[in-house]
């Protein structure tokens, strides 16, 4: 199941240039070889009677409902979309990018399999990938020459708000703990394919997932539960098709572990229940037989992930969910959290892309690799409202929300813009010693305060809040990013 580290290659001289999308051969920097072995990845068989009777949606239990929130001592500030006049105004007085890119070669293409595959892609990023809009045109497009996607991991974002396409509908009870490779150290140290984690340490904790296609039929009758290392040991209880529990006990520190599940009937649902100890549950790799020969789409985003959760991630544990080759492309489509950090310091960024990027090449280093860089970002303004007949009282609060609405009217409308503009340079100059290549978003957009035009199209291609796009934009964005590398474009 585990394969070695490859041999180093030697680095390529790169090109970088002005083109939306610059390519360098696949190339490693020169680093020490990792003196850890290759983990393997523990197997346990599971064979299990099950029945075939078609059974109903799967019903999530309801939650309580949440308190209510306190009142707000002053009145939530209402905003909108800075009309044309505004944006164009600040256009017009704002600065020129600080470091123009020199022209460069022309964008090149990705070559798909003649044969019509297996095509074998792998996504990681943030919200926009884990809408799954992007990749699902994207499979789209490619599906007259590859054929319908198919995936092979359901990480352990399953469940998360925003995430979309995984299974057809996941249940996760409270008890869980999600963590994030780039939030929590502990879930680095033992990442899953997505590099997310399901903790539990509380009895009676419970995932359950549809395993079903869009049309409710099911088509696996083997697949894989993934499960990372804990420090106690866990007895976990599986049920497939709403059938009996089969119990498991899982050793403390035994590394990766794949449960293997094979049925004599295709499953519909599956459910894990935490009954003792500590399960940390990284997603499912699902089984086909025979093999999908076509398009192979593997989208592992997660919301709010940065970078960084491949800067610090474990390779040596992560490296054993993969065979080899693993994937024909890799994508990593991050920019959009790290340009909203406080603290953004585009020196730290580049050294934080320039680990994890050696790291994602140092786990796939027959892939080829593509960085999406964020798209432009827009910023709400109050929103205007009628004069009242009557003065207003000149309460504490009426002062209060009067200085906010003036300090909210002086907003710079391309702060993020601006940033984000930074982010893209920085992802291409990182991209070619590195064996990658970097297409920017924000300029296949139009550029800075592109976002505003974007919202204001019809349908809308940019989501209310200016910095996510809605499905309609996503699809857009995945069209001109085929037409860049050569899959063809509507």
């Amino acid at each position: 199941m585990t394969a070695g580290l490859q041999n180093r290659l030697p680095a390529w001289l790169c090109l970088l240039g002005l083109g939306l999308l610059t390519v360098c051969p696949p190339a490693l920097p020169q680093q020490a070889d990792d003196p850890r072995p290759a983990p393997m990845l523990r197997l346990i068989a599971l064979e299990l009677q099950v029945g075939d009777a078609v059974l109903p949606d799967l019903q999530c239990q309801a939650r309580p409902p949440a308190p209510p929130a306190p009142a707000a001592s002053t009145p939530a500030l209402q905003t909108e979309i800075p009309d044309v006049q505004e944006v164009e105004s600040a256009l017009v007085t704002a600065e020129p990018p600080s470091a123009p890119m020199a022209a460069g070669p022309p964008t090149p293409r990705l070559l798909l399999p003649a044969s019509g595959g297996p095509y074998r892609i792998a996504v990681w990023g943030d919200s926009h990938m884990a809408a799954a809009f992007f990749t699902d045109e994207l499979a789209r497009i490619l599906a007259p020459t590859l054929g319908p996607a198919s995936s092979r991991f359901v990480s352990a974002s399953v469940g998360h708000a925003g995430v979309r396409g995984l299974v057809r509908k996941a249940c996760v009870s409270p008890r869980w703990t999600r963590e994030s490779a780039h939030a929590r150290p502990a879930a680095a140290e033992a990442p899953g394919p997505g590099l997310v984690s399901l903790l539990a340490q509380e009895p009676g904790a419970t995932v359950q997932m549809d395993l079903r296609d869009a049309n409710g039929l099911p088509r696996y009758r083997a697949l894989q539960v993934l499960v990372g290392p804990a420090d106690q040991p866990a007895t976990v209880a599986i049920s497939v098709n709403d059938g009996d529990e089969t119990a498991l006990v899982l050793p403390a520190n035994a590394g990766d572990t794949a449960l293997q599940l094979r049925t004599n009937a295709a499953m519909s649902t599956l459910k894990l229940r935490l009954v003792h100890g500590t399960l940390r549950f990284q997603g499912l790799r699902l089984g086909e037989d025979p093999p999908a020969a076509g398009l192979q789409l593997d989208v592992l985003a997660y919301p709010g992930a940065t970078a960084l959760g491949w800067a610090r991630a474990d390779l040596g544990l992560l490296r054993a969910w993969f065979d080899e080759p693993a994937y024909d492309l890799v994508v990593l489509a991050y920019g959009t959290n790290e340009g909203n950090d406080p603290k953004y310091n585009a020196g730290a960024y580049r050294e934080l892309l320039v680990r994890a990027v050696t790291n994602a090449r140092q786990l796939f280093p027959q892939a080829r690799c593509v960085l999406v860089g964020p798209g432009d970002r827009g910023i709400r303004v109050p929103k205007a409202r009628a004069k009242p007949r009557k003065p207003a009282p000149k309460t504490a609060a009426a002062k209060t929300a009067a200085r906010k609405a003036v300090a909210l009217a002086r907003t710079d409308l391309l702060k993020y813009a601006r940033i984000h503009e930074e982010i893209s340079r920085i992802q291409q100059a990182v991209a070619g010693p590195l064996g990658c290549s970097a297409w920017d978003t924000q300029a296949r957009m139009g550029g800075r305060g592109s976002a505003y035009r974007w919202a204001r199209t019809s349908p809308a291609l940019m989501a209310p809040d200016l910095i996510h796009f809605t499905a309609a934009g996503y699809r857009e964005l995945a069209q001109r990013f085929a037409a860049d590398v050569g899959w063809g474009w509507r």
